[in-house]
């Protein structure tokens, strides 16, 4: 099992963080979607909130160390030479707009939530911390909240969740598309990290 990625195949810290990654990206929007819009329990929507706040921190540290490993490994497994032009700038484009929602989101979310006024030191009836699995608490750039700030970013964070969530169709159904109609190794190669089928 390789460590570092090829020109044919990716390595498994790669594979790892996208599988991983993918699930709690997945789990979150579920989350996120089912808290704002059907969680009518006010103490388990709290609970929801802390946890969508954890999991956003922990994405967002992920996303940075994809990153990183990515730029560590400049050797990545080529598109079929078979594929259009424009498919292949189809795929980058998509791939660059997963990395940077992978980290706007999370930010929006952080900000969004450090914005509110229940955030604020000596909010009535409770304040709501951003904390991250109970452990430590986010930082606040925002001392005093502002409800119109925090209303705006929430909506920005549904814009951006919405983007996500198109987009990950998108990336789906291409992955579905060159592993059953174009019989290539492009989805392989995440799955095992074999370049050939």
């Amino acid at each position: 099992m390789s460590l570092k990625n090829t020109t044919t195949a990716w390595g498994w810290p790669a594979r790892v963080l996208h599988w991983v990654m993918a699930l709690m990206i997945l789990a979150m929007l579920g989350v996120g979607t089912y808290m704002a819009n059907f969680e009518k329990d006010l103490i388990a929507r709290l609970e929801l909130v802390q946890t969508h706040k954890s999991v956003g921190f922990t994405v967002f540290i992920l996303a940075l160390i994809r990153i990183g490993w990515r730029l560590a490994n400049r050797d990545t497994p080529a598109l079929p030479p078979a594929m259009p032009r424009w498919q292949k700038a189809a795929s980058h484009a998509s791939h660059l707009a997963l990395y940077l929602l992978m980290l706007a989101l999370p930010l929006s979310g952080w900000l969004m939530a450090s914005s509110s006024p229940l955030n604020d030191e000596g909010a009535y009836p409770m304040r709501i911390p951003n904390m991250v699995f109970g452990l430590f608490e986010m930082p606040d750039p925002f001392p005093v909240g502002s409800k119109a700030l925090s209303d705006a970013l929430y909506q920005l964070h549904g814009a951006l969740a919405l983007a996500l969530e198109l987009i990950l169709l998108v990336h789906l159904g291409a992955a579905l598309k060159h592993h059953f109609v174009d019989g290539d190794t492009v989805l392989s190669r995440m799955v095992s990290g074999r370049g050939q089928r």
